[in-house]
């Protein structure tokens, strides 16, 4: 005799209670569904910026920076003519400016380009501060340690050298990135390398030392930041070759420039850093 109790099965009833004691219980009955049901799952969409046509390479300036010694203003306008000129992208065209960290119209470059050699490197808590936002919001900086023709090529290629320490300091300032700022070796299977042109063997080295000496410097320093390459450091003196056309490999510096700008392209295309 059945027992029912508001229309339940009375046997339903102590299974359903066996399981809300813990009890295990056996499927009376193989299961005979033909056909299952397997909901669709939305695959995460990632969100990738547009890119303006216009991408602004900003070379920036500071009081203390002396023409010739420090920086040499023909570098950037020179690159981007060579990189427009070798690229021919439909949709970009890359535009050189000069400009202090605290001009309003800074915006958001695709790159920001410093350069030094003795000078004091002193940015006001404003500069830091903003350096720091758009690092860390995706920004791309080139910093080189440079020489002029007075003194090329005595001291090119070193580490330690003024400027170096000034630049590594300057990023691991609190109002930047802060102190727990990691620099890598850019090894020569880097995209950077081989992002247009190519470089199987590392960054070009006749614009800066003239020579492979084994006390010189060969590569390139980068600092990531959760998994986004956000500055690059040299002090192969590269930039220097782009604003000269009588030494020696000015053509394979234009190159190299034209590589760096070619990736931070791919990075700005890639998105802000990941969390």
């Amino acid at each position: 005799m059945k027992c029912w109790r508001m229309g339940v099965p009375f046997a339903v009833l102590v299974g359903l209670a066996s399981v809300a004691w813990g009890q295990s219980t056996i499927l009376s009955e193989p299961d005979t569904t033909q056909h299952r049901f397997v909901p669709k799952l939305q695959e995460p969409q990632r969100h990738v910026p547009a890119l303006a046509r216009k991408q602004r390479i900003v070379a920036i300036r500071y009081p203390q920076a002396e023409e010739g010694v420090d920086q040499f203003r023909a570098s950037v306008p020179e690159l981007v003519s060579f990189a427009n000129k070798e690229t021919r992208l439909e949709d970009v065209v890359f535009v050189a400016e000069g400009l202090r960290l605290t001009d309003p119209l800074l915006g958001t470059p695709l790159l920001l380009f410093l350069t030094g050699n003795q000078t004091a490197l002193n940015l006001s808590p404003k500069e830091k501060t903003w350096l720091g936002s758009y690092l860390r919001g995706g920004g791309l900086l080139y910093a080189e340690d440079v020489r002029g023709p007075t003194i090329y090529p005595s001291d090119v290629a070193q580490s330690g050298t003024p400027f170096d320490v000034q630049l590594k300091a300057l990023l691991a300032d609190r109002l930047v990135l802060g102190d727990r700022v990691h620099w890598t070796t850019v090894r020569n299977n880097h995209p950077i390398y081989h992002a247009f042109f190519e470089f199987p063997a590392g960054p070009p080295l006749s614009t800066s030392s003239g020579s492979r000496r084994s006390d010189r410097v060969r590569e390139l320093e980068m600092l990531e930041l959760r998994g986004r390459v956000v500055a690059i450091f040299s002090d192969l003196n590269i930039s220097y070759g782009w604003a000269s056309t009588e030494i020696a490999g000015h053509r394979r510096a234009l190159q190299f420039g034209t590589n760096l700008l070619i990736f931070a392209l791919a990075e700005k295309r890639g998105g802000p850093l990941r969390h």
